[in-house]
């Protein structure tokens, strides 16, 4: 028999698929994914078509896993990561890089605030041979000034940057590696210039490798937030992942509504 208090069962399928778990599926449970909407006089199944209209378009975000967010990420994803502790990044860097050695990718962490051994010693724990990727060059964890700056600590021409950038993708082909996967840490911006020039190198990247066989996660501290230009931000990546409490994936091109989830870790 069927209880009135849920969905139909192919909503009740579509829910969780996207995300929502079935003891959530009441139409309380529903509606507290839609605070500004007065739900209680629609029907159960009208909520459910409704979240998942809302989650399609972007306006209901849900929590994720930290250690399956970045996870089978298609070819040509730029992705933005909004962290408060160096934990953060490492929750969702060391599954997206273990993933990338077991498939055979070139795999390139460019770290700010973590140090290489920090880096090192979470991904040995879950890649027990990673001396052996190390030393053959198919897994690369580097500082960013060896990537990003000159040796006067100035960050280098965005142009310059993307070439090196591309050379990589071009060394792991050259290498018959199935792509190169990759994050770069922006932790060391420290002012409106740096980031002026950074956010440049972003918008040339994301138009290389959208036909390219590279992925890149950029991992930005909340605090970078008032230094970002949120549009330009919202431009250059396709996908966001948030912490509010829990982590938060976002894929919205929505100006203003992203601008205010910005305002907010500024605040924090």
């Amino acid at each position: 028999m069927t209880d009135a208090r849920f969905p139909k069962e192919a909503l009740r399928k579509k829910l969780v698929v996207a995300g929502i778990p079935e003891d959530a599926h009441t139409l309380a449970g529903l509606a507290a994914h839609m605070p500004d909407l007065d739900a209680k006089h629609l029907s159960v199944d009208t909520a459910a078509e409704l979240v998942l209209y809302l989650i399609s378009k972007g306006v209901i975000t849900l929590p994720v896993a930290a250690d399956k967010a970045l996870l089978d990420l298609p070819w040509g994803s730029h992705v933005c990561q909004f962290y408060d502790t160096k934990q953060d990044q490492l929750d969702m860097l060391v599954p997206y890089f273990k993933q990338g050695l077991d498939r055979n990718e070139a795999c390139a962490w460019l770290v700010g605030d973590l140090t290489i051994e920090e880096a090192r010693t979470a991904l040995a724990a879950v890649v027990p041979n990673l001396d052996v990727y190390l030393a053959k060059g198919q897994m690369q964890i580097r500082h960013y000034t060896e990537f990003y700056t000159d040796p006067n600590g100035t960050v280098k021409a965005p142009e310059q940057l993307s070439h090196q950038f591309a050379s990589m993708g071009a060394d792991a082909n050259s290498k018959g590696y199935s792509g190169l996967r990759a994050s770069g840490s922006v932790a060391w911006v420290q002012d409106d210039d740096s980031m002026s020039r950074f956010m440049a190198y972003e918008t040339i990247v994301n138009v290389a490798i959208q036909n390219a066989r590279i992925m890149a996660v950029c991992t930005y501290p909340t605090e970078a937030a008032a230094l970002c230009g949120c549009r330009e931000l919202i431009h250059n990546h396709g996908h966001f992942y948030v912490k509010r409490g829990e982590w938060m994936h976002d894929k919205s091109k929505d100006a203003e509504r992203i601008e205010s989830v910005f305002a907010s870790l500024a605040r924090a």
